[in-house]
């Protein structure tokens, strides 16, 4: 399935990397290598992927409300975090408030799996 996904890194090799594999997937993406405002917002957006932009360690508190900022700012977008924390991916998706979370490196089969199975719900 074809969404509409807004990548979020502040590592520009990461978005190139993540953008080559979503557009080998047949996605259309947006990327951003920074926070996003709150007037950059996009209703129609399917998927976000976001790092822990800026947060250079783990915080439960700030990741919830980074995640939670993103969910008023893409209403009906599924939100997976990509992340080098590994409390992070201890903590869960469930936690943190995300769809799902992936961690660098990245497993591509995982990720792709990851990204079709959230764009089908």
């Amino acid at each position: 399935m074809t969404g509409r996904i807004v990548l979020i890194e502040d590592d520009p090799d990461v978005v190139a990397l993540l953008k080559e594999m979503l557009v080998e997937l047949g996605q259309d993406v947006a990327a951003t290598h920074q926070r996003v405002g709150d007037g950059d917002g996009d209703a129609e957006a399917d998927l976000v992927i976001t790092d822990l932009v800026s947060m250079h360690t783990f915080d439960l508190e700030a990741a919830r409300g980074w995640i939670a900022r993103l969910r008023r700012l893409f209403p009906k977008a599924a939100i997976v975090v990509s992340t080098a924390h590994a409390p992070a991916a201890r903590a869960g998706a469930a936690a943190i408030g995300a769809d799902a979370v992936v961690t660098k490196p990245f497993d591509v089969a995982l990720f792709n799996q990851t990204v079709e199975s959230l764009l089908q719900r």
